[in-house]
């Protein structure tokens, strides 16, 4: 893109869509290529403006030039502001649109862990039994070893593949319970309840919650320190 006179390249700067996502990674990128093309084009505006207004006995070349070049270095700031103030609101409005998206997927994510609870440690069934007897056995876990009566058991799964590598890996066990207050019955109120087993048993946070719990501790643990 060459201007080929000042109105033109006003014209240029003020109707750029600058508000599309797809222009914002591009600004700088013109602005590189096109500061150099700003510099001609208001020294000729400039020089015949002088010229118009001026007579040659009143300004001298010299003067000329040295009025021109003061326009052009003025003008050169003034349009990078102006694209830099651009780019600053089209990427606060993207950083925006991503946390509200991020927020939503939080949401989501969020409702489909709201009755669960992780239980660490849990023995891994035997690794030779079907899926169907690794279920029951799990189940068979939470009924008698944590005490969780069947009937407000939903549904009980592995968190993440086996190591087989490794035969002191644990997954997590996932309990879907029936409602939001045996959660927090099982978890006292969301803080986490270690059963007489051994066994913690813990909200299943989605991972917005996890940092967020994570920051409260520390800011907690800090004013702990200075008390």
């Amino acid at each position: 893109m060459q201007w080929t006179s000042h109105d033109d390249m006003a014209m240029d700067i003020i109707s750029f869509p600058v508000s599309s996502p797809n222009n914002c990674g591009t600004i700088k990128v013109i602005v590189r290529d096109e500061l150099h093309a700003i510099q001609p084009v208001i020294k000729v505006t400039v020089e015949n403006a002088v010229r118009n207004l001026l007579s040659q006995s009143v300004c001298s070349k010299e003067d000329i030039k040295e009025v021109v070049k003061s326009y052009a270095d003025v003008a050169k700031e003034t349009q990078k502001e102006v694209i830099e103030e651009a780019t600053l609101a089209q990427s606060s409005k993207k950083v925006v649109e991503s946390v509200v998206r991020q927020m939503d997927a939080d949401k989501v994510e969020r409702e489909k862990r709201r009755t669960n609870v992780p239980v660490l440690s849990a023995p891994e069934p035997a690794k030779d039994s079907s899926s169907e007897d690794k279920q029951k056995e799990d189940k068979k876990f939470c009924t008698s070893v944590l005490g969780i009566p069947a009937k407000d058991i939903k549904v009980c799964w592995r968190a993440g593949k086996a190591d087989v590598s490794n035969p002191n890996y644990r997954r997590p066990l996932v309990i879907r319970l029936k409602d939001e207050e045996l959660v927090k019955e099982w978890t006292k109120d969301g803080k986490g309840h270690k059963t007489e087993s051994g066994h913690w048993i813990n909200r299943d946070l989605c991972a917005a919650d996890r940092k967020a719990n994570f920051l409260s501790r520390e800011e907690r643990r800090k004013r702990q320190q200075k008390n």
